[in-house]
């Protein structure tokens, strides 16, 4: 009985097609960002404010997101601030640069009320009126006050999105916050571990850059 070979050159085909099939899948748009954010990390000459744009950019383009902003730890008093932001409007802006945190404030889940999604993202609903006294310029509160969520995955005014920003031994270095997308949805699953991803590139960029 004869035994039959396979082709080695058809294995290196079925492979190579395989990858160009999946490649056109556009939720790998997202991780071929991801993949040249971290190829930028090689640039000796790389400037930590451009890539924090470019990374919260890429976020608001590929990711379909309408705002983006990034929390980050100060150098001077370990305070937290909004330092980069993609899609707000310049009053909106401005009432996010106003604001600081402490860690302890951040952390707090009586002052922000949130569902754990994962060890790194925090999910915040509208219904839940999760903003401080003096977070009220950030957003539309009236439009809050007026929208009703139709389904389960619908997106209103006031909900938004942290991911937090690690580095060494898990201290938080910041966090990427995302409010609203182009479809009115929720992001799904494969969008959230690709802000995950995103998130741990940004914390070994930010851990070396302060070394």
């Amino acid at each position: 009985m004869d035994v039959k070979t396979i082709d080695p050159e058809l294995i290196k085909k079925r492979m190579s097609l395989s990858y160009q099939y999946d490649r056109a899948n556009p939720a790998n748009e997202r991780l071929d960002c991801v993949q040249s954010l971290i190829s930028a990390l090689a640039d000796q000459q790389l400037s930590m404010p451009e890539f924090l744009q470019s990374a919260a950019d890429v976020i608001r383009d590929k990711f379909w997101v309408k705002e983006v902003t990034m929390g980050l730890r100060s150098r001077s008093d370990g305070l937290y601030r909004y330092e980069v932001m993609s899609g707000l409007s310049d009053t909106s802006w401005k009432a996010h640069r106003q604001l600081a945190y402490t860690l302890e404030q951040f952390e707090d889940p009586e002052l922000y009320t949130s569902a754990q999604i994962s060890n790194l993202t925090r999910l915040f609903l509208a219904e839940d009126n999760p903003y401080g006294k003096d977070e009220e310029s950030t957003f539309d509160r009236e439009l809050m006050l007026q929208s009703s969520r139709k389904s389960l995955d619908e997106t209103i005014e006031g909900d938004y999105i942290d991911v937090k920003i690690l580095g060494k031994g898990g201290t938080i270095l910041g966090w990427i916050e995302i409010s609203g997308t182009t479809d009115g949805k929720f992001p799904d699953v494969h969008t959230i571990k690709c802000l995950e991803l995103l998130a741990s590139v940004l914390g070994i960029a930010l851990t070396f850059s302060e070394t």
